[in-house]
């Protein structure tokens, strides 16, 4: 029995159609999560937070948008059958380390910051 070519055809583009969604609604998810730390950075930058405190802020407001990508990461794993439960260790770790990379990247930023006007209470402490 021949399949018909046009079979083939259509059956190979809609597997790639679907593994091209599957891409971008990941590229989605982790583009929610570099959109959040982008927003954090901002918003903590103008108040000149410590950057282990800007560590922890990370932590907390982007816990959503990193829940979301790596759910999404391990259900499409599971699907296509390369899921195994080391991945789960390795998706937190490169977590973890985009978060750790974002801390040393707002220090940094921090110390390019031109000074403000001081405060008044800094401004007390320094009489």
């Amino acid at each position: 029995m021949r399949i018909p070519i046009m079979v083939v055809l259509a059956c190979g583009l809609a597997t790639a159609a679907q593994a091209q969604e599957q891409g971008s609604v990941l590229d989605r998810a982790a583009g929610l999560v570099g959109q959040c730390i982008a927003e954090q950075t901002a918003a903590e930058l103008g108040k000149g937070t410590a950057p282990r405190q800007f560590a922890t802020v990370l932590r907390d407001k982007c816990r959503s948008q990193e829940q979301r990508f790596r759910a999404m990461l391990t259900e499409g794993l599971k699907k296509e059958g390369s899921f195994n439960p080391t991945l789960l260790r390795t998706i937190d770790e490169l977590l973890t380390a985009l978060r750790q990379q974002s801390v040393t990247d707002y220090a940094d930023l921090l110390k390019q910051r031109p000074p403000g006007k001081p405060t008044r209470s800094a401004l007390n402490k320094s009489v």
